[in-house]
């Protein structure tokens, strides 16, 4: 229900950060001012350090299979103290999620979802512009962990 409230826009899918041989990381996300600056400074950090990566948005997960990357990275925003639908949707169709990082902002950053068992590593924060570099710098790190 809170979707229909507060409508959810994607990212522009792209995938020109592909390398050929490599394993990639998948990222996905929904298009606020804060995210398409963190999935940009992501995606920097992801070319500096040679990792292949590509982007979709959120509404393409329902597509995806974990297993086919190095790590999924799920950006999205709690609303109404839950999970993006689609975002939850696409954890509970997983058989196992250990190479999911799950992104969520909220208003104070505080906001973690419940994992139910489930093992992929949930982060949260508030939509601070001045903290994208340390935000893609710990997701980065989470990555890296993951390769």
């Amino acid at each position: 229900m809170p979707q229909h409230f507060w409508p959810q826009k994607d990212i522009v899918k792209s995938d020109m950060n592909t390398i050929p041989g490599q394993r990639t990381v998948l990222i996905a996300s929904r298009a606020s001012e804060y995210k398409k600056l963190l999935v940009s400074e992501l995606q920097k950090q992801l070319s500096a350090a040679h990792i292949s990566h590509m982007t979709i948005g959120v509404k393409q997960l329902d597509k995806v299979d974990p297993s086919d990357y190095a790590a999924v990275v799920v950006i999205n925003t709690c609303l109404a103290w839950g999970l993006d639908h689609e975002v939850r949707a696409f954890l509970e169709s997983q058989k196992t999620t250990n190479n999911i990082l799950l992104l969520t902002t909220s208003g104070d950053g505080s906001w973690l979802p419940d994992k139910r068992g489930r093992d992929f590593d949930a982060i949260s924060g508030a939509s601070i512009k001045a903290n994208v570099s340390d935000v893609a710098r710990h997701l980065l790190e989470k990555i890296q962990q993951r390769l």
